[in-house]
């Protein structure tokens, strides 16, 4: 396991003796980076010079403790497992920890109740999220929690002033030392690194314009390489500014930027981003090692694509001109692969050999200004090895354990 930075005394109970490893604490923005916070393997060399730390966009003051507001809370009645997820089930009003090692049947290990946030699943042990008192039009208090599903112990890992659109999404490095941020409210965007050594704005971008939204071309995506060494924020959202931003985890300097881009993915390791430019169905790679390639002889314009944690394929949707969705495979570098049968969408990895999609129909009433085919609420299984579909009970998929870069 790769060395994470030192973390504070408020969190060495949430985190310090899990074997996951630790959690970026909440620290002051002045003080000096660790020397123990560099990822492996090390980021090469930038001619750009590093940016300064800077303060958090807030007036409001650091919170350790979660507020009521913000709470989430868990009862657990079984053990972390080996293969974890975070899920919705149909019908059920909270999602829940379950042990995936059989997709076809997940086992519920806890139950998490509390305010209507998406959590993400950071270890095997622990979830964040995002809560705001914030909103486009007034900003208000934003965090991110952190919490022990098992010890009940929960934190605050960031707290700003905020609330307008993508504020809160945020990404956790493999050795949880390292925590990525967006705060956004109505001036501005910023995109954040925090670690032992602070917290500092290393990317500002124009504020979210008001606008409608094209679920084919629009996203935002935040997260590290599966080898610790960098991250990526890309997004369609903001005003102003580069949408595709790869920075090094060491000090948040830039690697590789495009004004334009969307539907990017990290692969299963190493440090290769896959990312199509808007209304594009031109896939392409950049390689930290390799630079910028095209990833696929073939034209797709995907949506949403995502890695799994070890086995080196890619899954995602392809809609035709008349917009019915397929999900494709993109395995062991374009060796295996191809469309799956049925009208699927939304691939979400439950371990390294099956993930999770629905199933879409014509909408005929009640459609509103939606698209033409939308979720039925019929979803299934997929298993990579058999090559078979099973119909399943989950509704939802917030996230997965291990993640890539954690196998």
């Amino acid at each position: 396991m790769r060395n994470g930075v030192v973390i504070l005394l408020s969190l060495l109970a949430v985190a310090g003796c899990t074997p996951n490893g630790p959690l970026a604490p909440s620290h002051s923005p002045s003080a000096k980076a660790s020397p123990s916070a560099s990822p492996s393997p090390s980021p090469s060399p930038s001619s750009e010079a590093s940016p300064s730390p800077s303060p958090s966009p807030t007036s409001t003051p650091a919170l350790t403790t979660v507020p009521a507001w913000a709470a989430l809370h868990a009862t657990c009645s079984g053990q972390p497992a080996a293969q974890e997820a975070l899920l919705l089930l149909q019908g059920a009003p909270n999602p829940v920890l379950a042990d995936v090692a059989n997709p076809k049947a997940p086992a519920t290990l806890c139950g998490i109740s509390g305010g209507a946030f998406q959590p993400e699943l950071v270890t095997q042990t622990m979830i964040s999220w995002y809560a705001t008192q914030g909103s486009p039009s007034a900003a208000g208090t934003s965090v991110i929690a952190v919490l022990d599903l098992f010890t009940g112990t929960s934190t605050v890992a960031a707290s700003w002033s905020g609330g307008s659109f993508m504020d809160g999404l945020h990404a956790w490095s493999p050795d949880r030392g390292f925590l990525a941020y967006v705060a956004s409210d109505a001036s501005g965007v910023q995109l954040h690194l925090l670690s032992g050594g602070g917290d500092r704005v290393v990317a500002t971008l124009g504020a979210v314009p008001g606008r409608g939204l094209n679920p084919n071309e629009d996203d935002s995506y935040l997260a590290f390489s599966p080898d610790g060494a960098y991250f990526a924020l890309v997004q369609t959202f903001a005003s102003s500014g580069d949408q595709l931003q790869v920075r090094r985890t060491l000090d948040g300097s830039l690697a590789f930027s495009l004004s334009k881009a969307t539907m990017a993915t990290w692969g299963t390791s190493g440090s290769k981003l896959y990312y199509r430019q808007p209304s594009s169905s031109v896939i392409q790679v950049w390689d930290s090692a390799a630079g910028v390639s095209r990833a696929f002889a073939q034209q797709l314009a995907w949506i949403r694509p995502r890695a799994d944690a070890g086995d080196d394929n890619i899954a995602f949707t392809v809609r035709d001109t008349a917009g019915t969705p397929h999900v494709w495979l993109y395995g062991h570098g374009g060796r295996s692969g191809g469309q799956l049968p049925n009208v699927r969408s939304s691939p979400a990895w439950l371990n390294t050999t099956t993930f999770f999609y629905v199933e879409e129909a014509v909408c005929s009433t009640n459609c509103g200004i939606g698209p033409a085919w939308q979720p039925d609420g019929k979803t299934f299984t997929f298993d990579l090895a058999a090559q078979a579909e099973t119909a399943s009970k989950i509704s939802q998929v917030y996230g997965s354990w291990p993640r890539p870069g954690q196998i």
